[in-house]
């Protein structure tokens, strides 16, 4: 009964569990590295958390909503390469972002569309949009690498104000706006209700297919932001910039208390969840543990997180 009890409290307070355990992972760190709290690192460990955090903020979205969305890391990098190309050919910066973020709202609203119209399973419409705009990606790019110089593009992606960098401060408003949209408004309600049970949402005058379109192209346009962030980041536009932002995503909402199912989870969860996945890779890169057991080391977390939902969902 008492490990029935913690399990159920485990899953309930999912915030108030993670942060424990990230507190003990920077003690365990502490003790064992003495670079882990280091000013640099640690701000390190803040960047690096930034893009996951804020594509896994729409990926949070969407699987409250009861989908799922393997295009983000390929939707933030078109994002990317369009406002390189565009600042490279000489049209204006103010121009080049919107157009660079509403290609990443186009990539969101598509998936939405499909999945709404054709009734197939979000996991192959988006998996299918992620082959195509690395196509574009590719044909675009002929896989080779677009510098920058843009002041204001240098300074998202690189710059601090004060001791804090620009990027975890739009990371910090973005997550704080979404949880207040998700936990405080009507459509926040809407998603998790469509997340939930479709069908009672619909009986209940929802819209489960606006609600759906609204979450894919607010995906969408959170991919964005993180390839304004990531362009300048890497000093222009990186065709492989995706990298594993997709499944990273996914991991940090799954390991932030959401239910693959739909119907429930948190932004504050997601940020924990992210912030906990780079802590476990900084960690093993001060203790010069191989860099392929990262890998390794996220996929156990995920499983063993997942694992204690499923014993206590079970017990419940």
């Amino acid at each position: 009964m008492q490990k029935q009890g913690v399990l159920r409290q485990m899953k309930k307070h999912r915030e108030t569990g993670l942060g424990i355990i990230l507190l003990v992972m920077c003690v365990f760190l502490s003790i064992f590295s003495k670079n882990f709290l280091t000013t640099n690192n640690l701000f390190n460990v803040l960047k690096q958390t930034t893009l996951v955090a804020i594509i896994a903020i729409g990926q949070t979205l969407v699987i409250i909503s009861g989908g799922i969305d393997l295009s983000v890391g390929y939707s933030m990098t078109l994002c990317s390469m369009i406002i390189a190309y565009g600042l490279k050919a000489g049209f204006p910066l103010v121009v080049m972002l919107v157009l660079g973020v509403l290609s990443s709202v186009a990539v969101g609203l598509a998936n939405g569309i499909l999945i709404t119209k054709l009734r197939i399973p979000p996991m192959i419409i988006t998996l299918g949009m992620q082959n195509i705009v690395k196509g574009i990606i590719l044909v675009m790019s002929q896989r080779y690498i677009v510098s920058l110089t843009d002041p204001f593009i240098i300074w998202v992606g690189q710059k601090s104000i004060g001791p804090i960098p620009v990027m975890v401060i739009i990371m910090a408003i973005l997550i704080a706006v979404f949880h207040f949209i998700l936990n405080k408004t009507v459509f926040g309600n809407h998603v998790k209700a469509t997340g939930g049970n479709e069908t009672a949402a619909d009986l209940s005058g929802i819209s489960s297919k606006k609600t759906r379109l609204w979450v894919y192209a607010l995906c969408g346009l959170l991919c964005g932001i993180a390839g304004i962030i990531v362009t300048g980041r890497l000093n222009g536009g990186n065709p492989n910039a995706a990298g594993t932002y997709d499944m990273d995503s996914i991991a940090a909402v799954i390991v932030g208390g959401a239910s693959l199912a739909g119907g429930s989870g948190s932004i504050l969860g997601t940020l924990l969840g992210a912030l906990l996945m780079i802590l476990i890779k900084n960690g093993l890169v001060l203790l010069r543990v191989n860099m392929y057991w990262q890998t390794v080391a996220i996929g156990l977390v995920i499983i063993a997180v997942c694992a204690i939902d499923a014993i206590s969902s079970r017990k419940k």
